[in-house]
Parts: C-alpha cells; sequence; structure tokens
C-alpha cells in the first residue's frame, strides 16, 4: 500500500455527480486522480432500510490506497470486504449522507494489509448513492501519534526519580499502540539488572515471555552472536528489524529445542530489538513484537530508535543521580570511620603522654623501666597507627589527581615477602594466623620497592584481620608472562555480591564495627598494581576465605 498521493486540498467534491450523465457513464473525470475515489449504490432490504452499499467504480488511486482492484471489489458491498466500516461507524455516516444529503468529512482509520491506514475522506451523495473521495494520511496521522506518544514518554521519564515505575507505566502505554509485546530490560552502572520489564496483548503470551526470560537468564550471554535478551542470537549491541520471523529463521535465533518450543507457542511474527545507549555504553535493550496479521517495517525501527534514546537518557540521568547520592553517602560514612579511626589511636597516645607528663612534673626518675617501655611502645604503635591512615589519605588523593609516581628499580618480590611476612609476625601471633610462605627462588622485576612492598603490606593485614584465626599463605611464582602473588586465607570469605565492589574507594565487604579499617587499603593496592602494568582479583566463598592474586610484567608499563 502506497503512501498518501495527495494533499487534503486536492480533493475536487464539486465534480460532477449522479444527476449528470457523464458521471453515470463515464469515470475518466476520477481515473488519472491522485486521490482516490469510488462510486458506490445504496442496497436495501424489502422494507427499504440501507444495509449495505455496493461498488460501481473505483479510480487506480483508490486501488492502490485499498490494496484492491477494481475487478475485485465490483458488484461487492463495502460491509462485506471491510468489515470495520460497520463497527467504527462509518456505514452508518455514509446512510446519514444518503438519507440526508449533508457531506460527511472524516479522517478514518482501516487496517488494510496487515498495517494500519488512515484516510481523509469526503462522501458525497449521488442518486442513491455515494462518491466518496479520500487520500492516505497514514504517514501524517503515525507521525503525530509517535510525536504525542514520545512528548508523552519524555514527560513521564523526566517527571520523577522514580525510574523504575516510570518505565513499567511506559512499557504498559506501548501496548498495543505501538506492538503487541514488549520486553525492557535495565541494567545498572555495574551491569548488574536493574528493571525487566514484560507487557504483552493477551495473558498467556506474557506468562510465556517471562518463562523465556526466566530460561535465557539461565544461559551465559552478553556477547554479540552470544545468547542475549529473551536467549536470542542476535547482536546486542545494534538495532535489529526483523520483519518476518520465519520458522528457519525462529530456529536459527534460538538455542536449544526448549527455547525453540517457547518462542514458538510465543508466536511472534516481526520483532524489533534497540540497545539503549548512554554515553557510549550500553545499558539495556527494548524489544518489541507483533503477532499475526501485524508487521514491523523501517518506520518501527525508527520509532523504537527514538524511544529508546530517550528511555537510555533518563536511566542514565538517574543512574548518575542514584551514584552521587550514594557518592555523598559514601562521603559521610568515611568522615564518620575515618573519625573513629584516627580518634582511636590518637586517645590513647594522648593517656600515655599524659601518664608520663605526670610523673615528669612529681619528678618520678624512679619509674620502673618496664613501665616507663610499655608507654613508650604503646606511643610508637600508635603513632605509627596515625602515619599510616593518614598515608592512606594521601595515596588517594595522589592517586585521584594523577599524581601516584614510580620509583623503578630491581626487585626481588619473594625477599619482599619475606621481609613484610617477618615485620607481620607478632600481628600474626596476636591474631593466631600463622604465616606460611610459599617461594619459588629469587623473582625479580623492575618495580617500585615501596609501593609494591605496600601492596604485600595491604593484602597480609587484609588476610590477618579477616582469616578467622587461621593459617595465611603467601606464594610467588613467575612464569615467561610474569611474576604472580597469592594471599590465601581461610577465614570469613565475602559475598557474591560484594565483590565486584570490593576494590572500590571506601568499600568494604563487612562492617566497619567488627574489623575497621578506611575501606581504602584494596581500592589503593589495584590502583598501585594497574599503575606497575599488572593486574589483581579475588575469588571466593563465603565461609571458607578469600585468595588475592596480583599478577606484575617483569618490566612495568608504566
Amino acid at each position: 500500500m502506497s503512501q498518501s498521493r495527495g494533499a487534503a486540498k486536492s480533493f475536487r467534491p464539486e465534480l460532477p455527480e449522479a444527476s449528470s450523465p457523464m458521471a453515470v457513464d463515464d469515470w475518466s473525470f476520477a481515473a488519472d486522480h491522485p486521490d482516490g475515489y469510488m462510486a458506490v449504490s445504496a442496497v436495501r432490504d424489502d422494507s427499504g432500510a440501507l444495509v449495505d452499499f455496493r461498488w460501481l467504480y473505483a479510480n487506480p488511486a483508490a486501488e492502490t490506497m485499498m490494496g484492491m482492484s477494481l475487478a475485485f471489489v465490483l458488484g461487492r458491498g463495502i460491509v462485506e470486504l471491510l468489515p470495520d466500516a460497520r463497527s467504527r461507524g462509518i456505514h452508518s455516516r455514509f446512510a446519514l449522507v444518503v438519507e440526508t444529503g449533508q457531506p460527511y468529512v472524516d479522517e478514518v482509520y482501516f487496517p488494510l494489509e496487515n498495517h494500519e491506514r488512515w484516510f481523509r475522506l469526503v462522501a458525497l451523495k449521488r442518486g442513491d448513492g455515494l462518491s466518496v473521495w479520500f487520500n492516505d494520511i497514514t504517514r501524517r496521522k503515525r507521525e503525530e501519534r509517535e510525536a504525542s506518544f514520545l512528548a508523552e514518554a519524555s514527560h513521564l521519564l523526566t517527571a520523577s526519580l522514580d525510574v523504575e515505575s516510570a518505565l513499567h507505566e511506559l512499557a504498559r502505554r506501548g501496548v498495543p499502540a505501538f506492538a503487541d509485546a514488549c520486553v525492557l530490560q535495565v541494567m545498572d552502572s555495574r551491569g548488574q539488572p536493574l528493571l525487566l520489564e514484560t507487557v504483552a496483548t493477551e495473558p498467556v503470551q506474557e506468562a510465556l515471555l517471562v518463562e523465556v526470560l526466566r530460561r535465557s537468564a539461565e544461559a551465559p550471554g552478553g556477547a554479540p552472536g552470544e545468547p542475549g535478551l529473551l536467549g536470542l542470537l542476535l547482536p546486542q549491541d545494534v538495532p535489529q528489524l526483523l520483519t518476518e520471523l520465519t520458522p528457519s529463521l525462529l530456529q536459527s535465533l534460538t538455542r536449544d529445542p526448549e527455547h525453540l518450543r517457547l518462542m514458538q507457542a510465543l508466536g511472534p511474527r516481526s520483532l524489533v530489538a534497540v540497545p539503549l545507549r548512554a554515553r557510549g555504553r550500553i545499558l539495556g535493550a527494548l524489544v518489541l513484537f507483533t503477532f499475526a496479521p501485524r508487521s514491523f517495517g523501517r518506520e518501527d525501527l525508527r520509532f523504537a530508535e527514538d524511544l529508546a534514546d530517550r528511555v537510555a537518557l533518563s536511566v542514565d540521568n538517574a543512574l548518575l543521580f542514584r551514584e552521587a547520592r550514594q557518592a555523598v553517602a559514601q562521603r559521610d560514612e568515611f568522615f564518620t570511620v575515618a573519625a573513629h579511626e584516627l580518634r582511636t589511636p590518637t586517645t590513647s597516645l594522648k593517656l600515655n603522654v599524659q601518664s608520663l607528663l605526670r610523673g615528669a612534673r612529681r619528678a618520678e626518675s624512679g619509674q620502673p623501666p618496664a613501665a616507663l617501655m610499655a608507654k613508650l611502645e604503646n606511643i610508637d604503635r600508635n603513632a605509627g597507627r596515625l602515619n599510616a591512615l593518614v598515608n592512606e589519605l594521601l595515596d588517594v588523593t595522589r592517586i585521584h589527581a594523577g599524581r601516584l609516581r614510580l620509583d623503578l628499580e630491581p626487585v626481588d618480590l619473594a625477599a619482599l615477602v619475606q621481609d613484610v611476612a617477618a615485620r607481620f609476625e607478632l600481628p600474626a601471633t596476636q591474631a593466631h594466623s600463622p604465616i606460611l610462605l610459599e617461594l619459588s627462588g629469587s623473582t625479580v622485576g623492575s618495580w617500585d620497592r615501596l609501593r609494591l612492598e605496600q601492596v604485600v603490606t595491604n593484602l597480609l593485614s587484609n588476610a590477618l584481620k579477616y582469616g578467622a584465626g587461621k593459617p595465611v599463605r603467601l606464594k610467588v611464582s613467575c612464569d615467561a608472562s610474569g611474576a604472580r602473588l597469592e594471599v590465601r586465607d581461610e577465614g570469613i570469605g565475602i559475598s557474591p555480591e560484594s565483590l565486584p565492589r570490593l576494590f572500590g574507594r571506601f568499600e568494604r565487604a563487612v562492617s566497619d564495627r567488627h574489623y575497621g579499617g578506611l575501606g581504602l587499603g584494596l581500592y589503593i593496592t589495584r590502583q598501585i598494581v594497574e599503575a606497575l602494568g599488572g593486574t589483581v582479583s579475588v575469588t571466593s566463598t563465603p565461609g571458607a576465605g578469600a585468595t588475592f592474586t596480583v599478577q606484575l610484567p617483569l618490566e612495568a608499563t608504566h
């Protein structure tokens, strides 16, 4: 079906009607007209009631717009060929024109050739029948409807920071207006599911979509060409338009017989899938389906892309707001924890210094050496702890400003690990966690000694803190790819949901009330290792400990 071949201003209702002999026998006046024209006569029952209209003529433009030839419609009834004419009130309005002689001007909708069609028509009385002029305004109506929906979507998505509720409502409004079914998936900044919305015109189809999604979530996916949303073997980073999902095509898109069975039961006729993309990253996907007899085309893909752009922008803004709010909350929590961490050694220092001052004022020169040494050692220990906390804060500032400087020199990693382990002998004894070393000879590389020592110190102190009084193992090895350090404990372990954020700034996998710390050690460790051109990773099972692995090239790439 072609689009409009003429504008509304080209209507010619003043052309000859049935009263003219030419109009009865000669349709040449309409044959080459760009607007559609058809002539129909009234069909009445025995009581004289008008029950239908029979086609007498349709010009070529009308044939094209209706998708029906003159030979096919000639002599047949309007209601017979276009049942919607009665349900939409068109038939009754045509009958009113015949009875009253008053013209009928309207914009009407008809589903023709499996596509929506809008026509602007003028119906005029012609004897005991009608002359009807019309043209196709589908494109204009579609553009108006899409523009209205997109404006409504923009308002809906920006009116509230509750993006989940807005997207839920948007999906509900889009079905069945623009699709017969919709799946909307949104991910957060860490790639974790934020929202998964399914809508379909029929409850049975919606239940099938939910089942397909449940099964596809159990299968790996995410890369182009691998099972992604709905488990379909489609690239997820580029828009997709499948105008006709034939049985063979559907089979090629599914990953196993059960998946194929579910998709066949769903019965989609066509599909549009577009990524939700913002600032160069994909935040999810929008998938639209039609069922017979409806089909998608290029204009539907364009509309879906426009809608996806709005959704992605809204989601990105909401995520940025949440991240900013979380950052403020993290900052406030950090200040609270930092104040607590700094207050503890400061209080101890103050008490010991005050004790020594009181003794000095009383000229207690005969204070027992053991008591004096204990106080001085306590002062030294707490001063060291304060110094370490301040250095952590300074390191974070340097990292954030991009001023983390490395002084490279030949360093034996095995010897360095041995030295650090020796310094932790007392804390390990106090924690009842013996340190076990597995060193495979000399492992020399070009690294920053102090920074690498900081990495080993952070990982070892972390292992002792969470090691639950069990052995901590440090293993150093070397091969062609570089040096490898493993720090393994058998303590409380790390929950799966905490693993992705473990190396973040101010992050902890457990409460600071029980374990203390600023939540900066692992963040600094990762920044140093990456600055040396290496990687640091962690594997863990809750209740069975954790293993941190550092991979370093023998020549730092800094």
